[in-house]
Order: C-alpha cells, then structure tokens, then sequence
C-alpha cells in the first residue's frame, strides 16, 4: 500500500513572522476573552477555539523559520510531525499542539462547553507554543 503523501506549503522567514504575529494576536484575544472564574463560561468555548488557532499559527511560524515549510494537510497531526523535526524544543512544542488539537472539535464544534481546566490548559499550550515559536524566529 502506497504512503499518503503530507502536503506542505514552502515558506521563509516573512511567512513566518507574518503567522507569529497571528499567533500573538489569537493568543491575546484568548485571554481577552477567557475568563475562568466565571462559572457559567460563557465564553470557554470560544476563548478555548482562538487559543488552538494561536497554537496553530504559531507552529506554522516555527516550522516556516526552521525547516522552510508548514503543514497543509487536512489533519493538524502533520504539523505536529512537522514540530517534532525542530531541535531543540520541537518534541515539547509538538506535544503542546497535540493537546490543543485534542481540544478543537469540542471547542469548535462541541455541544459541551470546555471546562474552566481545560480552558486553562488551552490557554497555557497556546502560551508555551507562541513563546516557543517567538524564539524560533529569533534564531
């Protein structure tokens, strides 16, 4: 059986400073709009849904600076291989996307809102991966 084919889209240093100031801009709204102590979380899901974009932008920024490419795929699970290439830190910055992406379909598209933990660990993975991005591009 044939291996399916990732597709990737080439990119540089501008593309990836272009996504990292996206990732900064989704993670600020994220936390604009998250807060925990409000025990309805009218606003969970949604600060929740930006804080995955943040974490997806900022993995395109990082694989544009680093390995000249970002994923296209249909499945973000590519881009998390994609991580996983950069040393150092890719191993981390790649789980952190995972956790994000486990998030997304119950963020995005869920009857159930996230929980004020999940809201919080969604808001932290987005943190730690636009940080890991912003030193990436710095390089």
């Amino acid at each position: 059986m044939a291996q399916k084919r990732k597709r990737v889209q080439e990119c540089g240093t501008t593309q990836a400073r272009q996504r990292l100031a996206h990732a900064k801009s989704f993670l600020e709204v994220a936390e604009l709009s998250a807060d925990v102590d409000d025990q309805s979380l009218e606003y969970g899901s949604v600060a929740a849904s930006v804080a995955v974009l943040a974490g997806i932008a900022a993995a395109d920024a990082a694989c544009c600076q680093e390995l000249g490419q970002r994923s296209r795929s249909d499945s973000h699970r590519d881009a998390e291989a994609l991580l996983d290439q950069i040393t150092p830190g890719g191993k981390r910055a790649a789980s952190q996307l995972r956790l994000l992406i486990n998030l997304k379909d119950t963020a995005h598209y869920g009857f159930i809102s996230v929980t004020a933990p999940q809201l919080k660990r969604s808001l932290r993975q987005a943190q730690h991966l636009v940080q890991f991005a912003d030193q990436v591009v710095r390089r």
